[in-house]
């Protein structure tokens, strides 16, 4: 029993990383109806941007971490004016072909960067371990479970109590309903890109911090978008959700499958997840399911 809840335990902080990503990549589906594959990218170069201006320009961490979330939130300003906007009106096929296309080739920066190893984050993090009725959960994942969980509760509040909130909400129901209003809806866009641009500098950051930055942390962005389609494009408590869930079946498969089969259970747990969601009900646990008459 304690093997089963420390498996679990792990699941929920890496979970709660998942839901980081995840919640990025719903922020923009519900503003543009666009589903991201670029913020895979954008996690990456955001625990990039910390390494360089916390580890190789000695900047001192708070200072460090500011610019990072500046430059990650510029990252996301280029990407939204240089890529999405000249897109606006024409299919969502081809703004996702091209978020997939933004991908390949920050992919090819990145690993330009690296050079096929790693770079280590200078530690920043809590250390030691916190034991509760035997299960053992590290203090650096711990503070970044609950920076996820905090993160999430600043951008319930954001989108309910703000006016950046309300036009972000409206924007997501219907654009031109949204313009006649008053709404300026190409600002709506460039802030949300903005602002999940951040978000997935946070899981970045938080990631990196545990693993380093090495060649397939951009590759978290397509489990980030698995656990989105699972708890719902239109949903951020389903991201939260799905991310942890993610993170259990994760650890738990591989904690009790990997001795019998060999290895490799973790990696594909997250696919197993992605094909009966799809399956069983495709808009996701949370999605809104659009009936349109013809």
């Amino acid at each position: 029993m304690t093997q089963f809840l420390q498996l679990i335990s792990m699941g929920l902080m890496e979970g709660g990383l998942y839901a980081l990503l995840a919640v990025s990549i719903v922020l923009v589906y519900k503003s543009t109806q666009v589903a991201s594959l670029a913020h895979g990218q954008i996690l990456a170069f955001g625990a990039i941007f910390l390494y360089v201006f916390y580890g190789a320009m000695g900047l001192p961490f708070i200072i460090a971490i500011l610019l990072a979330f500046v430059a990650t939130g510029f990252m996301g300003l280029v990407i939204e004016r240089a890529t999405m906007r000249p897109l606006i009106g024409q299919p969502l096929f081809a703004s996702f072909l091209v978020t997939f296309a933004v991908f390949m080739f920050f992919d090819g920066v990145f690993q330009l960067i690296i050079k096929g190893g790693s770079l280590s984050i200078p530690p920043f993090l809590p250390k030691g371990v916190l034991i509760l009725g035997g299960i053992k959960v590290p203090m650096g994942q711990l503070s970044t479970f609950i920076a996820a969980l905090v993160l999430f509760g600043a951008l319930g509040i954001l989108f309910r109590y703000t006016k950046i909130g309300l036009g972000l909400r409206a924007s997501s129901e219907d654009h031109q309903l949204a313009q006649s209003t008053g709404i300026s809806v190409k600002q709506i866009f460039t802030i949300i890109w903005v602002i999940s641009s951040m978000v997935a500098c946070v899981a970045g950051i938080a990631t990196a911090s545990i693993t380093d930055i090495y060649y397939t942390l951009p590759q978290m962005g397509i489990k980030g978008l698995i656990v989105a389609l699972f708890g719902g494009l239109e949903s951020i408590p389903g991201a939260l959700i799905g991310g942890l869930l993610l993170g259990v079946l994760e650890y738990v498969s591989a904690g009790y499958l990997d001795p019998i089969l060999g290895g490799g259970v973790k990696e594909v747990a997250a696919y197993v997840m992605l094909l009966l969601i799809l399956l069983i009900r495709p808009y996701g646990l949370f999605g809104l399911v659009r009936i349109e008459r013809i």
